[in-house]
């Protein structure tokens, strides 16, 4: 008989804990023992959470590697297949760590929450703790499909019933439908007031924006963020800085954060840190942080003048100073290829550091990221947009300036789509690739990474071809397993 493997958090979500922690427990249990109480629901429910956690997908590695593609970011360490796909020359995806990881972990999230909505709608139990599970499963449903199909477009839908689905690739179209149907349930199913670590309306509304953004559907995409916009229950945390602290983690700016502990996943904070940041003037403590992912100097220098969020990202060496471990000095970071480091995720590690995780959670989605897919969406209902990008738009001025002058900017009466651009690169940098996929959406990813020059050997010359380099080549190993039921991207070999 076959069993399911089911991941338990241990550390109280059946009891009602205030925020999802991913420590996990296997225990198995057949089909004839399970699917049968509320008990196991919130356990099937549990199982879903648990791959985000994993350092491919939000806990870590492969979320900061996406920026790499983007032109504010490159890789350090030596990932030579993923770092061709950033560089636009490679012909396939053999990068079976990163890349394959993550794409296998975001389906794990995808299975376990559809085998949630398949069987957790039969079981007798309380009804409103029932719609609040099925929530949550289509939430995370769509989240995963979302991460897959900006990446690869079409993939497999999952269907527990039918075991041969998984294997043939589903249309682009079709994965946005399930991802849109997924939401609409979820916003009716959640509410505003939700636990930490859980997604509540406002994540299930501000995830749709975007996602009716993405296929430019734009007074649904209005509609969806002023659901957040209006709700009265989301704000901009007074301080960006403060975002990334574990003291102001819980605010009402977070929609929905990948909730941690210290001392295991996610490991953000250590992935991004320079494994030599005092170059030896200092006591390093743990001696060395990943530094995967660095930043480039031209992201650096695109910051306007009296933009707080630039010290609250980034870093130069013999420039800036930073704090950690107790020590405030000029930085050093000598093995960095780059002398731009990011510094967003480091703030735990200012006054001591512990060890490789500090227990800081990983914002997902943001308000400011809601107000500006509002911004946007009035954009381009009103004559602005990326074909018109100096055109402005005194109507979009409310949402986008809110985030603006957190930063520290003055308003800007009529913002037109070229001050929409910057304030998106300088608001969600480092958050999951977000600048990269903004400009491939916006069909501009040709004009900006074609036009940059060479910085370094760490960033070289690109050329992006929109046909092909819109979505990344679909992983080898997945193609190879499935016979050939599953086939590549075009363009890719």
């Amino acid at each position: 008989m076959k069993k399911y493997i089911i991941f338990i958090l241990i550390t109280g979500l059946l009891n009602g804990c205030s925020k999802i922690f991913l420590d996990k427990e296997p225990h198995e249990l057949t089909d004839a023992a399970f699917w049968k109480t509320a008990e196991q629901a919130e356990a099937a429910l549990a199982g879903a959470y648990t791959p985000l956690s994993d350092e491919e997908a939000l806990g870590g590695e492969e979320w900061c590697g996406m920026e790499t593609f983007s032109d504010i970011g490159y890789m350090n360490d030596n990932y030579p297949d993923f770092i061709a796909m950033s560089e636009f020359r490679a012909n396939q995806n053999t990068e079976n760590d990163l890349s394959l990881n993550s794409y296998k972990e975001y389906f794990q999230v995808i299975k376990r929450s559809s085998d949630v909505l398949a069987h957790v709608p039969d079981i007798d139990m309380d009804q409103t703790q029932k719609k609040l599970i099925l929530g949550e499963a289509n939430f995370l449903r769509a989240y995963g499909y979302f991460t897959e199909v900006i990446r690869y477009g079409g993939v497999p839908l999952y269907d527990p019933l039918n075991a041969e689905a998984a294997s043939v690739r589903a249309t682009e179209e079709e994965i946005w439908a399930t991802i849109e149907s997924s939401l609409v349930a979820a916003t009716s199913q959640l509410s505003f007031d939700h636990e930490e670590g859980r997604p509540g309306a406002g994540a299930a509304w501000g995830l749709l924006a975007k996602v009716y953004a993405y296929q430019k559907k734009w007074p649904e995409s209005k509609s969806a963020a002023e659901m957040v916009v209006n709700s009265g229950k989301h704000s901009l945390l007074p301080a960006y800085a403060d975002l990334f602290t574990i003291e102001h983690e819980v605010n009402d700016e977070t929609l929905w954060a990948l909730g941690a502990r210290e001392g295991s996943n996610p490991i953000t904070s250590m992935i991004l840190l320079p494994n030599d940041v005092w170059g030896g003037t200092h006591d390093e403590q743990t001696g060395a942080g990943w530094r995967l992912v660095s930043a480039t100097e031209n992201f650096y220098d695109s910051y306007e003048t009296d933009d707080e969020r630039k010290t609250a990202t980034v870093a130069k060496r013999n420039v800036d100073k930073v704090t950690y471990n107790g020590v405030t000095d000029i930085l050093k970071a000598p093995n960095n290829q780059s002398p731009v480091v990011c510094i967003k995720f480091q703030q735990p590690f200012k006054n001591v550091v512990v060890n490789f995780s500090p227990g800081l959670d990983i914002p997902a989605i943001r308000f400011a990221d809601v107000l500006l897919i509002h911004a946007e969406a009035i954009m381009n209902l009103n004559g602005g947009g990326p074909t018109n990008r100096t055109v402005g738009v005194a109507a979009a001025a409310t949402s986008f300036n809110l985030v603006r002058e957190r930063a520290g900017l003055d308003p800007i009466a009529a913002p037109t789509f070229n001050d929409l651009m910057y304030e998106r690169k300088a608001e969600l940098a480092f958050e999951g690739g977000d600048r990269h996929f903004d400009l491939v959406r916006w069909g501009l990813a040709e004009e900006v990474y074609n036009a940059l020059p060479a910085e370094g050997t760490y960033k070289p010359k690109r050329t992006f071809v929109p046909a092909k380099h819109r979505l990344l080549p679909y992983p080898q190993r997945e193609i190879d397993n499935s016979s050939g039921t599953i086939t590549q991207n075009p363009g890719y070999n």
